[in-house]
């Protein structure tokens, strides 16, 4: 023996056993009252996600490159396969040129150009303990 259970909507439930006024108004105010908790739990995930925002945008770190600075380059094959024992940056590389959205050109210290823009925030300056000497 198969049991059905049916939830009517309100159209169905007018027309079949909801034929008192008071039951339809008690079913229209439930309704009234889920489209508020929906209204309500909109607005609650658009502050959560306004603070979220702002914890994440408080914490980002600013970096500016000025041309000839010496910076490391992150390589990134280390987020795959991250090694404890291993060099994760590469460099040192000289500054060329840098873009308006953050985009860093670089060299080598022989002065070959390297292919293509890297992303800033793979960069971190480069502080050494004694002056690099450079052949130019």
């Amino acid at each position: 023996m198969s049991l059905e259970y049916v939830v009517p909507s309100l159209r169905v439930a007018t027309f079949t056993y909801m034929t008192k006024p008071d039951v339809v108004q008690e079913r229209l105010a439930q309704i009234i009252q889920l489209e508020e908790d929906r209204f309500l739990a909109g607005c609650h995930q658009q502050v959560q996600k306004a603070r979220e925002k702002a914890w994440h945008d408080r914490h980002i770190k600013k970096k500016q490159f000025q041309i000839d600075d010496f910076v490391l380059l992150y390589d990134s094959r280390f987020m795959k396969f991250p090694g404890k024992f291993r060099q994760h940056w590469m460099g040192p590389y000289q500054v060329t040129s840098v873009t308006y959205g953050g985009a860093v050109q670089l060299k080598k210290l022989d002065g070959t150009l390297m292919l293509g823009k890297v992303n800033g925030s793979r960069l971190k300056l480069y502080r050494a303990s004694q002056p690099l000497a450079l052949d130019i």
